[in-house]
């Protein structure tokens, strides 16, 4: 039997426009190229994992996109002015047409691919509301036969009860399914506490060290998927309590 497939949306399905984002630098005179941007914002997940990891709270999740992308920008813009004019641009787009409307090219046909070789997939996200009109509209809605926004069934994640739903409502047992994300304090340790293997998305390398089974990109999830029949303990790093199984020291 083949694992059913649970996949987080933002930041592994889809990502904000880079190409658009590097555009909008460059009306400003700031040329930053898309990979970079996306350097930047894969930075910003990691500072998040480190944050949780400390026991603290998402640092940008009181100021939602606006606080995220000040961040992301300051990196480049050190002109305070234009650094606020850029974050507000982007909030307007973002409230027009959602940021994360954009997928790689390599997404497609990693779908295709596992649809063909037989796999299931479904989404769960935390996201606004607007994650399922996402995924349409980047033509990924044929490949998954749910999507679950936590703004939609009021759970997020990393609490299991979402998982536990998705679980419920596709007949499935956790062991028999593996999620992929790229939040490890959110989308993998939830993922465990609800007892389903996870895979963490890592696309530059910052986690070194981290515990658990990690890849670069989604590109990755079907060859690693021929190799495993059974989820083993690699692939939990976090017992059903949340804590880390592995002592070793993170950074």
């Amino acid at each position: 039997m083949k694992l059913y497939v649970l996949l987080d949306a933002g930041g592994t399905l889809l990502f904000p426009n880079f190409d658009w984002l590097s555009s909008l630098l460059s009306s400003k005179g700031i040329h930053v190229a898309p990979i970079e941007m996306f350097k930047e914002f894969s930075k910003l997940n990691y500072e998040i994992d480190k944050a949780l990891k400390d026991g603290g709270e998402n640092p940008w999740e009181s100021g939602g996109l606006a606080k995220f992308a000040k961040q992301m920008f300051s990196s480049f813009v050190k002109n305070e002015k234009v650094l606020n004019e850029l974050v507000k641009i982007t909030v307007e787009e973002d409230e027009r047409k959602s940021l994360w409307s954009y997928t790689f090219d390599r997404t497609r046909p990693t779908l295709e691919k596992l649809k063909n070789a037989g796999y299931h997939m479904s989404v769960i996200s935390n996201s606004d509301g607007r994650v399922e009109n996402m995924i349409t509209d980047v033509g990924l809605r044929g490949y998954f036969d749910r999507v679950y926004d936590s703004h939609v069934v009021g759970i997020s994640k990393p609490d299991p009860k979402i998982y536990e739903l998705a679980l419920d409502d596709l007949h499935l047992d956790p062991r028999d399914t593996i999620f992929v994300g790229d939040i490890f304090y959110i989308d993998v340790l939830g993922a465990n506490i609800a007892d389903i293997p996870a895979i963490h998305l890592d696309p530059f390398g910052y986690y070194g060290n981290w515990p658990g089974v990690r890849v670069k990109s989604v590109e990755e999830i079907p060859n690693l998927l021929k190799k495993v029949t059974i989820a083993t303990e690699e692939f939990f790093p976090f017992d059903s309590d949340g804590k880390l199984r592995c002592e070793r020291e993170i950074r």
